[in-house]
């Protein structure tokens, strides 16, 4: 049977303006004891943007984590404009990140993203019926944020799952799920 563990103490070893890390003592069910190291994560949104004719919008960035290049479906983290309205953050990254807004927004799942060491938690959307918005209106994007968007249809994002070019957790989920949707 799972056992629960018993956090012993707490310590923050880092805090910044996106995550936080503590180190956590814990008792074991055997009544050992043992070392957590977690990531407190800000909660965040990711968007499946589909185009009237049914194809998928991704950003193609870079990376410094992975010292590399990823296909990714628009995301970011809630701020204080939008804690309470993961909905509004959704709005608000469709027009920092594609420049573009949309009449049909519908949740479609939220989840941890990697319950091992974080408690990130994302909200997954998908938003339809997109516009571009005027220039006048657009938000500043994220400092250093360098973004090519690409266009795909499904059938190029089965290719490029099935051949495991989608290395991004956030956007497998959103093609799984844009698969499971289209029957």
């Amino acid at each position: 049977m799972a056992e629960r563990e018993i956090i012993i103490s707490r310590e923050s070893v880092y805090h910044g303006p996106i995550f936080n890390v503590e180190k956590q003592q814990v008792k074991l069910y055997s009544g050992e004891q043992s070392q957590r190291d977690v990531v407190r994560h800000v909660p965040a949104v990711a968007i499946i943007a589909l185009t009237d004719d049914d194809c998928i919008i991704l950003e193609k960035q870079y990376r410094a984590t992975i010292e590399d290049f990823t296909l990714e479906i628009p995301a970011g983290k809630l701020d204080e404009r939008d804690f309470d309205s993961p909905q509004h953050a959704v709005l608000r990254e469709l027009n920092e990140e594609l420049r573009m807004t949309s009449n049909d927004i519908k949740q479609a799942a939220s989840f941890y993203e990697t319950v091992g060491f974080s408690d990130a938690y994302m909200h997954l959307y998908i938003a339809r019926e997109l516009k571009d918005i005027d220039k006048s209106e657009q938000l500043p994007r994220d400092l250093g944020e360098s973004i090519d968007l690409v266009t795909l249809s499904f059938e190029d994002m089965k290719f490029l799952f099935d051949n495991g070019k989608l290395t991004d957790q956030k956007t497998m989920t959103a093609f799984l799920y844009w698969s499971y949707i289209r029957g």
